[in-house]
């Protein structure tokens, strides 16, 4: 992506958001520095030359998110555990550059739930991004 253009202009890197991600956001609360986060990141992912990710590319692991929130966090325990690996399946299936930075942020998210306040936290920065993503124009 480096070599290609914006007018005369290099395109800048795209930024680390795996590094960028505060897992205090997990752990505390959501703040409106992760607001912020969402909404660059949301329009990250719906960037077609960028993100280029697609809803339906994350459908299956948002629809078990939602599942597991309408259950409880703490009768869904398994459920959420293999959120993982369902979206490493998702990740390795598309191979879209939004949905690798995805997986990588929420990675990073999943490793510091370990309680309902935190999965309530995860959730509420799951669905903010993805807002963003939609208010963007991601398909």
């Amino acid at each position: 992506m480096a070599n290609q253009f914006y007018g005369n202009t290099p395109r800048p890197p795209a930024p680390d958001w795996e590094k960028k991600f505060n897992t205090e956001w997990i752990k505390d609360s959501i703040t409106k520095e992760c607001i912020e986060y969402t909404r660059e990141f949301g329009r990250f992912l719906s960037d077609k030359r960028e993100g280029n990710l697609s809803t339906s590319q994350i459908r299956m692991v948002y629809g078990e998110l939602k599942r597991i929130q309408m259950k409880g966090f703490e009768k869904a325990q398994t459920a959420f555990l293999l959120l993982r690996p369902k979206m490493a399946y998702a990740d390795k299936r598309n191979e879209s550059n939004g949905l690798k930075e995805l997986k990588k942020v929420f990675d990073k998210a999943y490793q510091h739930v370990e309680t309902t306040q935190h999965f309530n936290n995860f959730m509420n920065f799951m669905e903010a991004t993805l807002a963003y993503h939609k208010a963007f124009g991601g398909k």
